[in-house]
């Protein structure tokens, strides 16, 4: 039986602060021992296998210096050391594939569910499209994206979501309005009533998905767009300035990109108006089981799939 779905998105700048922005901010306003620091976590960060990882759709890599229209795919995984022991991490529950276009000051974003079908690329399967960052790692996860939008996809930033509890003790804390009244971990949540989190509690509401009342897999995805946003609330107030270097020793353990530091810096100065305008895009589908293997998948609108993709080229000036 098919079921009208539409991906669930959030209020503009959310993910994209907290995942990219947030860090590239902290650069130009920090003094010069400070700036250093922040450019030895983004060598963490970027790994030699990524070099030469950008789009297999462009003829020549985009130039981020020279402002030209770019687009970078956001993973959130859901690894951890539990899962890591059963070799079951590392699954992206998180895509967002975000276009910047500095010359009209224009971005989009979408939300890709992480249940659709697609071919997984490096596999020649047909799966889950959040089985490609447990598969290949946040490289096959970003060929899989662009090959399912069939967009270019010119960077990409994966971040272990688990980590993030990590971040929150270090800000003492965040506070977050729960929209949902569920029992989760031993912690209870009630519609309508803010909380002041710590790492422990906000991954309790951040995981939510079976239990009654948690709204299923939409109801995870908006608590977790939640945490980062008072994540990133947190990191760019002044009271964390004080202690940047455990928060960038986190950002460095759990957060992976191949975007470069000079990169970042660009980034920083050339696309913040288009990442502050964002257009959120919907991906409209359905759910329904395969009858191939049994599992039940997220299968996109044509005429929806369409017109998010069209959005996308025509924001990143393509034909």
């Amino acid at each position: 039986m098919r079921q009208n779905r539409r991906s669930g998105m959030h209020p503009v700048f959310k993910v994209l602060i907290a995942l990219l922005l947030t860090f590239i901010v902290i650069v130009g306003g920090l003094i010069a021992y400070v700036y250093f620091q922040i450019r030895g976590t983004a060598n963490v960060m970027y790994d030699a296998e990524f070099e030469g990882s950008q789009s297999n759709l462009r003829e020549a890599q985009v130039e981020i210096r020279e402002g030209e229209p770019v687009s970078v795919v956001l993973f959130g995984t859901d690894d951890d050391e539990a899962r890591n022991e059963v070799l079951s991490g590392q699954r992206s529950d998180t895509i967002m594939v975000v276009t910047l276009n500095p010359d009209t000051g224009d971005g989009r974003i979408v939300s890709i569910p992480r249940d659709t079908r697609t071919e997984i690329i490096g596999r020649d399967t047909v799966e889950k499209i959040n089985h490609a960052h447990a598969y290949g790692g946040p490289l096959m996860a970003k060929d899989t994206v662009e090959n399912f939008l069939e967009v270019p996809i010119d960077y990409f930033v994966s971040i272990n979501m688990d980590g993030f509890t990590n971040i929150i003790d270090e800000v003492d804390g965040i506070t977050v309005t729960s929209d949902d009244t569920f029992d989760q971990s031993g912690y209870s949540f009630v519609s309508g009533e803010t909380y002041e989190m710590d790492g422990e509690m906000a991954l309790a509401f951040s995981r939510a998905r079976y239990d009654p009342g948690s709204g299923g897999d939409a109801g995870r995805q908006q608590r977790q767009q939640q945490i980062v946003q008072a994540i990133a609330d947190e990191l760019l107030s002044i009271q964390t300035v004080t202690n940047f270097n455990d928060i960038l020793n986190v950002l460095g353990e759990n957060v992976r990109t191949n975007i470069q530091f000079n990169e970042m810096n660009a980034l920083r100065s050339t696309y913040q108006e288009p990442a502050r305008n964002l257009e959120q895009l919907l991906l409209d589908g359905y759910d329904e089981r395969s009858q191939e293997d049994g599992l039940y998948y997220f299968y996109p609108d044509d005429e929806s799939y369409e017109e998010v993709t069209d959005e996308l080229k025509e924001n990143l000036e393509l034909d």
